[in-house]
């Protein structure tokens, strides 16, 4: 494989001075770990800050750090003070870190906000220069997280030549949020340079998207065209080093610490929260919950104990030090209000825990108690779940990350305390047998979704972005004049029109989104010209076609080329050799699923399967469309099925059948006329199809290989009635 090149801020090596004599020690965490098999390649290099100043180094020492890294396969980006603490504590995590967050903004606009901003970008430079020092040709590149937003289109400006991929781990802030930053297009700009742009969740792909949108970037569902070039957008949920943590209990200094902590808090069921302290946990909302539990249940007093770990974090910044003294100040009204002598209800610890004493808590908790007021995943959720051998719960927040995938966590909004309060006292109260089952659910999902895999997936996908045939986005507005005077000087015209988002506006109920009279009457008047060959080709049912345009005599090919019927005719002429009994497997599974969003329903065709979430909510819409995309997709390429990602549906059928397809019957034919128009993606296989001077016409936005765009269905139902009119004059 190609030369990988990691970039993230820190390193997964730390230097540090002691005694006057520099140190070096293996940085802990997720991405480390999930990143160690391409890091020990020794084709490849990891590049990020190694934890000291440089005004703290001399030459000597900058050259013995870069040697030494060097083992490790890394190499060093030196920073002074002010760059840490203007790109840092300024910029990254006093501005970016609470407005992605959606927090209250720490900063205010100014000439000390504009300072913090260059140095950021003065930053990014020096992370990208060091890539281009180091980058092959023909590199993978995979840039990490918030405080390297700007560096991907940097390496462009730099004219590396490699594959280019970032990922946030953060979440993505809501379009309005995003749109009050005043560097908001500049951070788009930045990010836009990659191939490859990845997220933990469906909807902070929404939220990018929708942000791109904003800012005047075309974008589809998976995609945003910048500079000419198709930038893939998608979610890659992060896992854990599952074996890890699974096996942690057989250490034996975890079973010695295990021991203390059962000793310690003997005598009570344990509520174990583990965080940073950070405004984005939810820490303070937490124990407030906490201290109206006790309140509303008198008869658990004596009985329960919280844990709270909260590791101390970014202790320069002025709103992490208000938060340490609120914390504290919360901590002490509990104990004193609720405890006695020998009992006191939270155990606060405000250090940064080994990992071996993180473990032996995960191990003796009754309950884990991770409710953050937003997270791009939160691996703590997941590290419990693996940790743990005792029949217990795991509440979770909403907001999280993880909450997607651990659907048998006891699910929390962080802002309405009644739900916790509720969540505290069911998993206090849980029968043993439903404790065993949840956890040993969520087990099996993160031993499948490990940080290993979820590092392959992205590589993967990265590669894949150098054989994915990118999609032409050079097409311009149409011009309706020109069209209806080629239409009106041709001899034998073919018109092949999507319907739902082309010829009308998409319906939150399908069965209500009916031709209107005008658009039946204009298809009417051409398809009576024998010059005019007029196909309906849509993904809807054969019944439903018939419904809608059987009395006009046009061509109708139904859920996208299974079946056809040519105008004249009665009857239909369906695909042969296709094997629909797959569909008894996969329709409970979408009915399973659309049961549980309200507002999702199931269409079963007979050749093909939709699950439509047009009327759900964005969150359970969301929620549910990744957890079936990943139950099907084994399913998929072993029967010869796709899924494809249509305007708020899912789709899957056999991937010989395309629209591209059904579109050659009519494309042999002589026709000096050529017009077809679609909105999503599977009208991109019939675009694919059109002679050179075919008009090709994409409605709405999204990457196109067709030669025009059009606005909306309007649009193209004016075209259509100025071509009939043609014919009459």
């Amino acid at each position: 494989m190609s030369q990988v090149i990691i970039v993230s801020n820190r390193l997964p090596v730390s230097v540090k001075k002691a005694d006057g004599k520099l140190v070096y020690s293996p940085s802990v965490g997720g991405l480390a770990t999930g990143l160690s098999s391409y890091a020990k390649d020794k084709n490849n290099t990891w590049i990020g800050w190694p934890g000291i100043a440089s005004d703290d180094l001399t030459k000597a020492e900058k050259e013995e750090i870069v040697t030494e890294l060097a083992k490790h396969r890394c190499a060093p980006v030196f920073l002074t003070r002010k760059q840490i603490d203007s790109f840092y504590n300024g910029y990254s995590n006093t501005v970016l870190w609470p407005l992605f967050h959606e927090l209250r903004p720490q900063d205010r606009p100014g000439p000390k906000r504009n300072a913090w901003f260059k140095t950021y970008r003065d930053v990014n430079r020096l992370f990208a220069e060091t890539v281009e020092v180091a980058a092959q040709r023909g590199a993978y590149v995979w840039v990490h997280d918030y405080q390297l937003l700007l560096m991907p289109a940097m390496l462009r400006k730099l004219g590396v030549e490699a594959t280019i991929g970032f990922f946030l781990h953060i979440p993505f802030p809501s379009s309005k949020k995003f749109g009050s930053l005043a560097d908001g297009k500049r951070l788009l700009d930045g990010m836009l340079g990659a191939d490859l742009i990845g997220f933990h969740t469906p909807r902070y792909v929404e939220q990018f998207l929708l942000a791109c949108g904003a800012a005047g970037y075309a974008t589809s569902s998976a995609t945003v065209t910048s500079g000419g070039r198709a930038v893939n957008v998608a979610d890659f949920p992060m896992g854990i080093d599952y074996d890890k943590y699974a096996s942690s209990g057989r250490s034996t200094l975890v079973r010695r610490i295990t021991k203390q902590y059962k000793r310690r808090y003997k005598g009570t069921k344990t509520i174990v929260a583990v965080d940073r302290l950070d405004p984005s946990k939810g820490l303070l909302e937490r124990l407030e919950a906490y201290g109206e539990f006790l309140e509303r249940y008198p008869d658990v007093r004596g009985k329960v104990r919280l844990v709270m770990v909260a590791s101390p974090s970014r202790t320069d910044i002025p709103a992490y030090a208000r938060l340490s003294r609120r914390m504290d100040a919360l901590v002490n009204d509990i104990n004193e209000r609720y405890g006695d002598d020998s009992w006191m209800p939270v155990d606060y610890i405000n250090e940064t825990l080994p990992f071996e004493h993180v473990t032996a808590l995960f191990q003796i908790a009754d309950v884990a108690f991770i409710a953050p007021l937003r997270d791009g995943m939160n691996l703590a959720a997941k590290e419990f779940v693996a940790s743990t051998h005792k029949n217990s719960v795991l509440i979770l927040s909403e907001t999280a990350g993880a909450a997607l995938e651990l659907h048998d966590a006891l699910i929390v909004d962080p802002k309405r305390p009644e739900t916790v309060i509720a969540a505290l006292h069911d998993a206090l109260t849980m029968s043993g047998s439903e404790l065993r089952g949840r956890l040993r659910r969520m087990k099996r999902h993160l031993k499948r979704h490990t940080v290993q895999a979820w590092a392959k997936d992205f590589i993967g996908s990265l590669n894949r972005t150098l054989v994915m045939p990118q999609p032409l986005v050079g097409a311009s507005q149409l011009d309706a004049d020109a069209l209806v005077a080629d239409f009106a000087g041709s001899s034998k015209r073919l018109l092949l029109l999507d319907y739902d988002g082309t010829l009308v506006p998409f319906h939150a109920n399908p069965e209500k989104a009916n031709p209107p009279k005008d658009l039946q009457k204009a298809l009417g008047v051409l398809a009576r010209d024998p010059a005019n060959d007029i196909v309906i080709i849509s993904g809807r049912s054969a019944q439903d076609l018939v419904q809608r345009f059987g009395k006009l005599p046009i061509n109708l090919v139904a859920e996208h080329g299974v079946s056809v019927r040519r105008a004249g005719q009665s009857t239909w002429k369906t695909r042969s050799g296709l094997d629909s009994r797959w569909k008894k497997i996969l329709l409970p599974v979408l009915e399973k699923y659309a049961a549980m969003a309200p507002g999702v329903h199931v269409e079963e065709k007979p050749h093909s399967l939709a699950w439509h979430y047009r009327a759900a909510s964005p969150y359970y819409a969301h929620k549910y469309r990744v957890v079936v995309t990943r139950i099907i997709k084994p399913f998929l390429k072993e029967n010869g099925l796709v899924l494809l990602k249509g305007n708020k549906v899912l789709e899957i059928r056999d991937t010989s059948i395309t629209k591209g397809t059904a579109a050659r019957e009519w494309l042999t034919g002589r026709y000096d006329f050529v017009l077809a128009a679609g909105d999503d993606t599977t009208d991109e296989d019939m675009f694919k199809e059109l002679p050179s001077t075919a008009y090709g016409i994409r409605v709405g936005g999204g990457l196109t290989v067709a030669r025009y765009r059009a606005d909306d269905s309007e649009t193209v139902r004016s075209l259509l009635k100025r071509l009939a009119s043609v014919r009459r004059s």
